[in-house]
């Protein structure tokens, strides 16, 4: 399996022997684009707001103005927070996902998972037993097509990505079923409602054994 290894850094154990433990993070470079995007906005947009604001608080002529038309002080306020958020918080929920990461842990019967970002650390906890198998999910953009090897679970929140790669090798999807005691299901089986297929339809899909 060609993994990529930005996304994924596996901590103890091996891929498919358990225990398995990985760290997941977002690939920094691919949010890099977005993040000088949104600064740029914030520095164009934002900043004249902010400067033409203290302007407005410090020029006497402006603040009997606006004292004297205090609806149209509330509309630009109003306008001013708009436009501060519009830009903001995109930027920030990049920043926030640059800096978080997601730790799996798979043993003794259970699949763990913490996230944690920069405010917080939350997790749970779910028996393997739970959970209803293995599939292939495939991801398409303008520049590649990724598959996500899940692991899923009848609730769609509690499935888990263990794998992204350009190429996921059959031999070692099954591998990792029996690892884990697990059927492979089909790719539509990630949304958490599908069961087991009956065959193997998609193996095109897949990349030969050993690929």
């Amino acid at each position: 399996m060609q993994q990529q290894s930005s996304e994924f850094v596996v901590i103890s154990g091996a891929m498919y022997q358990l225990p398995i433990t990985l760290r997941r993070s977002e690939p920094k470079i691919a949010k890099l684009p977005g993040l000088l995007l949104m600064a740029t906005l914030a520095a164009l947009i934002v900043v004249p707001q902010v400067g033409l604001a203290v302007y407005a608080v410090a020029s006497p002529d402006l603040r009997a103005v606006l004292v004297a038309n205090p609806i149209a002080a509330v509309e630009l306020a109003i306008a001013l927070v708009f436009w501060a958020a519009l830009v903001c918080w995109p930027l920030r929920n990049i920043v926030i996902a640059m800096a978080s990461d997601r730790i799996i842990d798979i043993r003794n019967g259970d699949v763990m998972v913490v996230d944690r970002t920069p405010f917080s650390t939350q997790g749970w906890r779910m028996p393997l037993s739970t959970y209803i198998g293995v599939s292939v999910k495939i991801r398409t953009s303008l520049s590649s097509v990724v598959r996500d090897v899940v692991l899923v679970h009848p609730d769609a929140s509690r499935s888990v990505t263990l794998a992204t790669a350009e190429q996921v090798g059959q031999g070692e999807i099954l591998e990792l079923c029996r690892i884990l005691g697990l059927p492979l299901l089909r790719p539509d089986a990630a949304t958490g409602v599908s069961g087991p297929s009956g065959g193997h339809k998609f193996d095109a899909d897949l990349a030969p054994a050993g690929a």
